[in-house]
């Protein structure tokens, strides 16, 4: 019922998840002038998101854990610089889908 996962496994795991994102859609403080596509974002945001999901799932994380790796994916991202907006949005889609919680067969 309760998927608890350490402070530190949680941030290391996000790290490399946002680490990953980086690479391919780096923030734009790190990109100066030069933009990425929006359909390179969508697609990136796809496979973090993907991958976000997954770890959920396979830590059987419940309410409370969900909600701690959206906190962690949410100062990951600051930390890497990306702008609120894409913070907000990732967040609100990991947090939505903490509130409906995992599909229990």
């Amino acid at each position: 019922m309760f998927g608890f996962i350490s402070g530190k496994s949680l941030r290391s795991e996000v790290g490399v998840m946002v680490g990953e994102f980086a690479r391919i859609c780096p923030p734009p403080a790190r990109l100066g002038v030069k933009r990425v596509s929006d359909g390179k974002i969508e697609e990136s945001l796809g496979v973090l998101y993907s991958r976000v999901a997954a770890f959920a799932r396979v830590s059987n994380l419940g309410v409370i854990g969900r909600a701690r790796l959206a906190k962690a994916l949410q100062d990951e991202m600051r930390r890497n610089q990306y702008p609120a907006e894409l913070v907000g949005r990732l967040v609100n889609a990991v947090t939505a889908n903490a509130l409906v919680g995992p599909v229990r067969r």
